[in-house]
């Protein structure tokens, strides 16, 4: 049976062009000492946070697929780890992500880094980066850190979307009564 939260279609290809294109145009523009904020992984996750499994899996997929494809790295990494991110973000309990901002923005957090963290771990052992350990350091936790941030720019918007969309029954039944 298909889960039934979740915004609309509309809404979730709309935000991946603008994350892909805020990614293309405006991510190289805003590095700081090497490090570019990875606008597609943050709308993977807030998107996560509002959809279902699928969607957030495919959405992460595709998005991962269009970032190895502008990236400097081997196809499919990105693909994988968005992903498997999506599916994990979007199967926590929904209790807990309509719960306090606090609960959000640590989830936000944990997300940003795991993908970082993944996507760092998966490049070396390919052997694209040689050094973990510098890659961890260098892209890894300010990766996190930026992502988060970004995202928490964001979020306030993407909620407060989803919270005219649940109001919509309210409304439509206030009207049929």
């Amino acid at each position: 049976m298909m889960e039934t939260r979740g915004t609309s279609i509309r809404f979730t290809l709309i935000g991946s062009a603008l994350g892909f294109l805020t990614q293309v145009m405006l991510a190289p523009n805003l590095a700081i000492l090497g490090v570019v904020p990875n606008f597609i992984l943050g709308f993977v996750v807030l998107n996560a946070m509002f959809n279902d499994k699928i969607r957030s899996s495919v959405t992460g997929f595709v998005l991962g697929l269009l970032f190895d494809f502008i990236a400097h790295g081997p196809l499919g990494i990105m693909s994988f780890v968005l992903a498997l991110l999506g599916y994990g973000v979007s199967s926590i309990n929904k209790e807990l992500l309509y719960g306090s901002w606090g609960i959000k923005a640590f989830l936000l957090l944990v997300a940003a880094f795991f993908g970082e963290l993944l996507h760092a771990a998966l490049l070396s052992i390919v052997g694209f980066d040689s050094d973990f350990l510098t890659s961890f350091a260098m892209r890894t936790l300010p990766g996190t850190l930026y992502d988060a941030v970004l995202g928490l720019v964001v979020f306030p918007i993407m909620y407060r979307l989803d919270l005219k969309r649940m109001r919509e029954p309210e409304k439509l039944k206030r009207k049929l009564n």
